[in-house]
Parts: C-alpha cells; structure tokens; sequence
C-alpha cells in the first residue's frame, strides 16, 4: 500500500514537472498571436495565454497556475521585450493570476460546472477591478516615470484628460472583454477536457 501510494506520488510530481514548462511554453506562443482591439488604446491588446495557465491550474492547484503565468512572462521579458521594460509582464502576471484563481478555488470545491462558470464571472470581475486600480495607482504611472515623461503627455498619447478617465474607457472595457472572450472559450474547454484532467465536473 506504501509503496503504491509513494509510485503514484512520485508519478504526480513528474507530471508536474513535465507539464507545468511545457503549459508555460504554449502559454509564451499564444501571447504571441496577441489582437488589437478596435476603440481601445492601442497598448491594450488580446491573447489567449491565459488558458493553459488556468488547465495547469485545475490539474495541480492554484500555485501551478500562477507560476505559469510567472513562467511565460518571464520567458516573454527574455525572449520578446524589447524596450527592457517588465511593467507589461508584471500587470500580465497579476492580470491572469486574478482571472484563474477564482475559477480554480471554485472548481476545487466541487461546485462542478457551474462553480467554474461561477469563478470565470468573479475572475472576470476580480481582474478589472484589481487592474483598474493597479493602472491608475502604479502602472501608469511607473510608465511615465521609466519613459522620463509628465503623466499628462503619456495620457494625451491616448487623447485622456485624466489616468482614471483612461481607465474607465480603457482598461475597464477591456479587461471586461478579455475576461468573457477567455470564459467563453475555457468552459467548452473544460468540459471537455475535465474527465482527462481528472478533475471534477458536476452538474
């Protein structure tokens, strides 16, 4: 019985240290294949990495998922960024880790299908609150400070008379529309994938 539970233990932590790099990786390409979105500011720009962060969490926890979303954004930093700054890898990070908790803590509790269809709408509503108030009260403004311009040209780059008028036109819509587009294609995803991700469905 020891020796069955010590193999499957031991199984599990391989599966892990298997998958955990290689979901970071499509997680790197997909933030790659990033769209603009019309009317937004055009910083603003959509792509789907976030989802193997949220499989990666379903499969092995929470802290899989973040440090997913750590991973891409770090390979991101290395391999893409190319004006040496990590501010954009930084709210990406806190962005998809706002996103996928809520929807992983609930599938974790057992309430099935409709408890991740639950986190995805509380992750969608965490995400825009909390990047809304990260850009208006460090983001942004560490923007400016980096690029060694007032906050008042930065804004006007965008045509916005204020951080929170930026905000409230641009990062609250967005984040908004990013959290439904992701959920719209995680749940199908998850139903389909739940029973080989040995994870619990429900009803």
């Amino acid at each position: 019985m020891k020796e069955t539970a010590l193999h499957t233990s031991r199984a599990r932590s391989t599966q892990k240290l298997v998958t955990i790099p290689m979901l970071a990786a499509v997680a790197f390409i997909l933030q790659y294949l990033e769209v603009p979105i019309p009317l937004m500011p055009s910083f603003l720009k959509l792509d789907f990495s976030t989802l193997p962060a949220l499989i990666g969490g379903l499969m092995f926890g929470p802290v899989a998922g973040v440090l997913i979303e750590v991973i891409k954004n770090t390979l991101h930093m290395l391999l893409k960024n190319t004006d040496g700054l990590i501010i954009g890898e930084i709210s990406n990070v806190i962005a998809g880790a706002c996103f996928i908790l809520p929807a992983i803590y609930m599938q974790r509790l057992g309430k099935g299908k409709k408890g991740f269809l639950t986190g995805l709408a509380l992750g969608t509503l965490l995400m825009t609150i909390v990047m809304a108030i990260a850009n208006a009260y460090a983001l942004l403004p560490a923007y400016a400070v980096l690029y060694q311009m007032p906050i008042e040209q930065l804004l006007a780059m965008f045509n916005a008379t204020s951080i929170w008028s930026l905000v409230l036109v641009g990062i609250v819509p967005f984040n908004l529309f990013k959290g439904v587009v992701i959920s719209l294609i995680a749940y199908p995803v998850f139903a389909k994938l739940a029973p080989r991700l040995q994870v619990r469905t429900g009803k």
